[in-house]
Parts: structure tokens; sequence; C-alpha cells
């Protein structure tokens, strides 16, 4: 595996982030390294490109960025490829929430994530209290809590745009549960796919895209086989990154079903570094 791979795909939440939702020191050390011994480290996540520069230490650099699940690549701060969703798609989307007081944040390219103003006082409501309800993690928990204090531009309505995902949570487990399958239902007349990246969340893309095409788009670009990448992952919208990876790997944290579908499990957590140590250990010893 080691003398194969070539390039090196990492997630973030639940893999390189803490549950503070910040990657360590420690991370960006063993990426600085991997890089420096001429492998490519690249980060696949379902976080928005905007975001990522708060998540990670002073300094970090990986040669690549896949963001929004395989919406949209960067290189250096410039944009490889882009795939949207159809504003009349949101439009739809976003009434379903409404109508069954589904959470939502909708995210354009390069700019704030919006919601509606008319839903600004019960989803206020909703994301309310600092200890997670019902099983929600703390890095989900906090993530809405820090949109709701002063991320979100609340807008009269959704205007024609470029839209990366739209990001759609309840901590009622069925309720989201039944919001996914009836979006997955309907993902062709939607024109979207649907992954994510807890049980308490569900996120639209645009159709047929994923972090496994966000993969095969950023290897192309440099000439890297698909056999001789290694993706490390932890949820369930790492699935299509794992079904595409040449060597996929686990985190010790993921879920029974998703630890069925890799080739190896870290021995740590993404609390202990699991990721970064896994990766000191088969390249850099």
């Amino acid at each position: 595996m080691t003398e194969k791979t070539k390039a090196i795909f990492l997630d973030m939440d639940g893999t390189i982030l803490h549950e503070n939702n910040q990657a360590s020191f420690k991370t960006k050390e063993v990426i600085d390294a991997l890089r420096d011994k001429g492998l490519k480290v690249f980060l696949a996540t379902g976080r928005s490109y905007s975001e990522i520069e708060n998540l990670v230490p002073q300094g970090f650099k990986v040669d690549g960025i896949i963001s929004s699940n395989g919406t949209s690549g960067e290189i250096d701060g410039e944009n490889l490829f882009q795939h949207s969703l159809l504003t009349d798609s949101v439009k739809k989307i976003v009434s379903l929430a409404q109508q069954q007081h589904i959470y939502y944040e909708v995210f354009p390219f390069d700019k704030m994530r919006i919601a509606l103003k008319e839903d600004k006082q019960w989803m206020d409501e909703m994301i309310q209290g600092e200890t997670p309800p019902n099983n929600v993690s703390e890095s989900e928990w906090k993530s809405r809590r820090d949109a709701m204090a002063g991320k979100i531009n609340w807008e009269e309505e959704i205007v024609e745009d470029q839209f990366a995902k739209i990001y759609l949570f309840s901590d009622n487990l069925n309720k989201i549960a039944n919001f996914r399958d009836e979006l997955i239902q309907n993902k062709v007349l939607l024109n979207i796919s649907v992954s994510n990246s807890s049980r308490f969340n569900a996120e639209t893309m645009a159709y047929k895209i994923d972090k496994g095409t966000g993969i095969k788009e950023m290897i192309e670009h440099f000439n890297i086989k698909q056999e001789e990448t290694l993706v490390i992952g932890d949820s369930d919208n790492d699935r299509a990154m794992f079904a595409f990876g040449g060597y996929c790997v686990a985190m010790k944290n993921a879920r029974p079903e998703i630890k069925e579908l890799t080739d190896d499990v870290t021995s740590f957590t993404n609390e202990e570094d699991g990721a970064a140590l896994y990766l000191e250990e088969k390249f850099l010893k």
C-alpha cells in the first residue's frame, strides 16, 4: 500500500477535526512531512471551502481541497471544478424543509450561507442550549450554534445563484431520516445527490456529484491513477470516497458498517489524532 500510494485524501469532521471543530498541530506536522516526502495530500470534506481556514492551524497547507462533498475543487486558492445545484431545486428543497420544520442552511459558492428571514425565529428556537440534545455530536451542535450566532445571511427570498450544497438538520432522528429518504426518492426529479455526515443531517449537492467524483477530477488533473490513492474517513458521506479510493481507511470512531467498507482501521480516534498517527506510522517511520 505505502509503495503504491501517491495521493492521500482526508475527510475532516470525525477524521482530522476534534470535537471542537479544530485540526491539531500534530496533524499539520504530519501532513507537512508527507508532502516533504513527495506525497500529495488533499482534503475531501463536506465543509464549504470558505469554512476550512477557520478549522485548521496557521500555516496549514495541502495540495488541493475538495469541498461540499465533491461539489468544488481548489488548488492554491484557484478553482479547478465547480458543480452547482439548480436554483429551482434549492427553492423546492427549502420549501420542503419549511413545511416539516427541518433546519436548513443554503451554501452559495464563495458567499456566506443563507436562510430565509421568515424562518429565523423557529430555527433559532430549535438551536437552543449549550448541551447537544438526543445524542447529537458536540461538533455538529457547535456548528449549528455558531451558524445561528452570525454565520447566516437572512434573506427575503432565494434568488438565482450558484449553490454548492444545502445542509439540513433535525435532532429528531426519525424525522431527519424520513426527510432524507424523501429526498433520495426524488433525487432525479430534484436533480440532486443526497448524502449525510451524521445520522442527524442530510446534504444535497448537484446530481451525481459526491466525494468520489471530486477525487476523480482532482487526480486526473495531477495525472495520478485511482489505484495510487489512499482515503481516510469516518461517516456516510465518505462511502463514495471509499468506493473510489485505491486503499481505504476508516477511523476507529466510525460506525461498524462504515468500517466494513474499508481495507484498514486506525488504532486511534479523531480526538486522539488517529489519522495523523496512522499516516505517520505507515509512511514516515
